[in-house]
């Protein structure tokens, strides 16, 4: 469920009735029998616990380490080759990685994500990242949910200029590269140079407030494609763990109060009361993860990876 070669992205929208997320929320009554948390299994082979519809790019280079209990490091006989939802045959990228996470041990599966030299995006040649879609469970109806998740990148990792990882959408699939947004939303994470993060939002851009659009340390929201909101607000680790957790409130149908709450390692680093998202029927999650823009500046400089683990989803209401 993540994403090689551009940078990875997370996309979520949401409509709710509340003005903003809240982040220390429990999990919703599960009035209709339906699950309203979902945790990733500690040990896993295939990709079956994500349900994935629709698996676009990058299955090449997704792999599963589950890692050596001695030494803590990820063992290459151990790594799963997946297929779009279980492993089929798929064979693993021939290099192997010159640093991994001593945190990735036996009991604590990690998804892994290859991007060769050269690549840009998933649905470029290089192909490089991975990027599917996944429904573990059913947020269709829910109103306020939190994904999140960790990842590692080593600690001679090349930032270039951008990347994106995973994250929630609403609407249609394929809310992004270029794609305006009238009709879909997601809030898919970003690093930029030197590892700074932000919130990388597809959302209706003519409806956004003024303050969201000028939100610290800087925002930017006359781009082409998506909206990069508090650019630098956090950083991603080198050759650590970095958790992140973005909650998302959906807006009222038409109204301008839509929330968006992130917290990195713990610490909330952006609380938003004011983004306008989409009326969508279906909140499903977005695993992509890729280097990336659209020109040869953004591809990366070698090959690369990084490891992604503790997935989780959440209704809060």
């Amino acid at each position: 469920m993540v994403t090689v070669s551009v940078p990875p992205t997370t996309v979520t929208q949401t409509i709710i009735t509340t003005p903003s997320p809240s982040s220390s929320a429990g999990p919703a009554s599960a009035s209709s029998g339906s699950p309203t948390a979902w945790t990733v299994p500690p040990l896993i082979t295939d990709l079956t616990s994500f349900k994935i519809s629709y698996f676009p790019y990058g299955q090449d280079n997704l792999a599963i380490v589950n890692g050596s209990q001695s030494q803590g490091q990820p063992n290459a006989s151990t790594a799963t080759d997946l297929a779009a939802v279980a492993a089929a045959g798929i064979s693993r990228p021939s290099s192997v990685p010159t640093q991994s996470p001593s945190t990735v041990n036996g009991t604590n599966a990690a998804l892994q994500l290859f991007y060769p030299a050269g690549s840009i995006n998933p649905e470029s040649q290089p192909q490089g990242g991975a990027d599917f879609y996944a429904s573990p469970i059913d947020i269709s109806k829910a109103k306020n949910v939190t994904l999140e998740y960790s990842v590692f990148f080593p600690a001679d990792f090349d930032w270039v200029l951008a990347g994106k990882l995973p994250g929630l959408y609403g609407g249609h699939s394929g809310c992004s590269g270029g794609n305006d947004a009238r009709s879909c939303f997601s809030t898919r994470l970003m690093w930029r140079a030197e590892g700074a993060g932000e919130l990388y939002l597809y959302a209706p851009k003519d409806k956004q407030t003024k303050a969201l659009c000028s939100a610290p340390p800087q925002s930017v929201c006359d781009q082409e494609y998506g909206l990069s909101i508090s650019r630098g607000s956090f950083n991603f680790a080198s050759g650590a763990w970095t958790h992140v957790k973005q909650t998302v409130t959906l807006n009222t149908p038409g109204g301008q109060d839509g929330g968006f709450v992130l917290d990195v390692n713990g610490q909330e680093v952006m609380r938003r009361a004011d983004v306008f998202y989409r009326d969508a029927a279906v909140l499903p999650r977005r695993c992509p993860s890729f280097f990336g823009g659209h020109e040869e500046k953004y591809a990366s400089p070698r090959d690369q990876y990084t490891w992604f683990k503790d997935f989780a989803i959440i209704i809060n209401d």
